[in-house]
C-alpha cells in the first residue's frame, strides 16, 4: 500500500521523472544520504519543469508503483529522467536495485525481492520520449556479497552497453565505473549527487558537458577514488535545464508504515522552526520573498534588523546569497527560496559587494545579540 500526495494536473507535462532514494535498509547496511539525494534531486527536477514521481525508502511494491506512475507521465513526455540512489548489486552481469525491505538469502531471491535494472531500462525504452536519461547513484559496496557468493555477486554494478540504433536518445550514467564502488559521502549528499545538483540546473549546458563537469567534481572530491561513467546514444544536443516556464510539483509515493516501523524525526528536524509564509502580494517594485529587499543596495541601520525575529534574521542573512544565485545546502532554505521566480541558483561561490558584506555582518551581529 502506498500513500500518494500530489497536485492535480490538467495537462500533460512535456518532461517526466522518477526519483527513488533508498537508505533505511532493514536487513543490510543502511545508507545515510539516499533519502536526501532523492528529495534534493526531485526538487531540482521539479524546478526544471519535470513532473516528478518521488519514492523514498520504498519496498518493492512502492518502487513498482512509482515506476507505474512515472510511465503514465512518460507516455506523454518529450524527455524523461530516472534517478536512483541506494544499494545496487550485480550477479552474473545482471544489475538489481535493492528495496529497503529486501531479505536476500541467495540468488533465487533477487527476482522476487529486487527491481531488475534490465526490466526498468526496457520499460523506459518503451516510452515515447525522444530523450531518456537514467542516472544510478547505486554502486555502494555490495551488502549482499557474502550471501551471493555462489551467484558470483561482485562489487559495483555491471557495465550496460547501448545499441546506438535501438537505444537512440538514451543516456545511462553511473556514479562510478563498472565494477567499482561509489562513496555514500559524509555530507548531506553523496559526492556524485552533490555534483549533479551543482551543474544540472545550468541553462543550455549540453548533457555531455554537464557530466564531464560532474566527473571532474567527483574525481576531485574523492581524490581520484571514484570516476562517474556514462554511456549514451543521444542525437544532437540536449540540456536538462533547457528553458523553464512552468516549474512542477512533486508526487510523493512511499510505503504505509506502522507505528513501530515509522522513521522518527531527528532532534534537529523536530525542532526546526517554519520559515515565514509567502505574502499573497508584494508591494510594487519589490520582489517577493525578501525580508530586507534593499540589503544589496544600501547599508542598513541597526533599528532595521534589531526588530526582526530569529527566523526572519536567518532568512534575511541567506537572501543576500540567494539573490546572487548561490545554492542552498539547507533543505528548508532551498525549498523556501525556490518558491520565488527570481531565485535561480547556479553556483556555490558568490562574490558580495561591500554593502552586502556590511549588511551581512550587521545581521550576524543581531543574530548573536542576547
Amino acid at each position: 500500500m502506498v500513500v500518494a500526495m500530489a497536485a492535480s494536473w490538467a495537462h500533460a507535462a512535456p518532461k517526466a521523472a522518477l526519483v527513488i532514494g533508498n537508505g533505511a535498509y532493514r536487513s543490510v547496511t543502511p545508507l545515510s544520504n539516499p533519502a536526501n539525494d532523492a528529495s534534493d534531486m526531485a526538487a531540482s527536477l521539479g524546478r526544471l519543469g519535470y513532473r516528478v514521481t518521488l519514492v523514498r525508502d520504498g519496498d518493492l511494491q512502492a518502487m513498482n508503483d512509482g515506476v507505474r506512475a512515472f510511465l503514465r507521465d512518460a507516455d506523454h513526455a518529450d524527455s524523461v529522467v530516472v534517478f536512483y540512489s541506494g544499494h545496487g548489486v550485480q550477479v552474473k552481469g545482471r544489475n538489481y536495485l535493492i528495496p529497503v525491505s529486501a531479505k536476500i538469502a541467495d540468488e533465487l531471491d533477487l527476482d522476487t525481492q529486487a527491481l531488475s535494472l534490465d526490466k526498468l531500462l526496457d520499460l523506459v525504452d518503451g516510452a515515447s520520449a525522444k530523450v531518456k536519461i537514467v542516472i544510478l547513484d547505486s554502486c555502494r559496496d555490495n551488502p549482499l556479497a557474502h550471501a551471493l557468493v555462489r551467484g558470483a555477486g561482485t562489487r559495483g554494478l555491471a557495465r550496460v552497453d547501448l545499441d546506438a540504433s535501438e537505444a537512440k536518445g538514451t543516456l545511462i550514467a553511473f556514479s562510478t565505473a563498472p565494477g567499482s564502488v561509489a562513496q555514500d559521502g559524509t555530507g548531506r549528499n553523496s559526492p556524485f549527487t552533490q555534483a549533479l545538483l551543482a551543474h544540472m540546473g545550468t541553462p543550455g549546458l549540453d548533457i555531455r558537458q554537464m557530466f564531464g563537469q560532474v566527473r571532474a567534481d567527483v574525481d576531485q572530491a574523492t581524490q581520484g577514488a571514484q570516476t562517474p561513467w556514462v554511456n549514451e546514444a543521444i542525437i544532437g544536443s540536449f540540456a536538462i535545464a533547457g528553458s523553464v516556464a512552468d516549474p512542477q510539483p512533486v508526487k510523493v509515493l512511499q510505503p504505509a508504515q506502522d507505528n513501530a516501523a515509522a522513521v522518527q524525526p531527528t532532534r534537529k528536524e523536530a525542532s526546526a522552526v517554519p520559515l515565514p509564509d509567502v505574502p499573497a502580494e508584494a508591494p510594487r517594485n519589490v520582489q517577493p520573498g525578501f525580508i530586507l529587499p534593499e540589503s544589496g543596495d544600501r547599508q542598513l541601520g541597526w533599528d532595521e534588523v534589531a526588530a526582526l525575529s530569529p527566523v526572519q534574521l536567518r532568512v534575511a542573512r541567506n537572501e543576500i546569497f540567494a539573490r546572487r544565485g548561490r545554492f542552498m545546502k539547507d533543505a528548508q532554505l532551498r525549498a523556501y527560496f525556490s518558491q520565488f521566480y527570481w531565485y535561480r541558483p547556479f553556483t556555490w561561490n558568490v562574490t558580495l559587494n561591500p554593502v552586502e558584506k556590511a549588511n551581512l555582518a550587521l545581521i550576524q551581529r543581531a543574530e548573536s545579540a542576547p
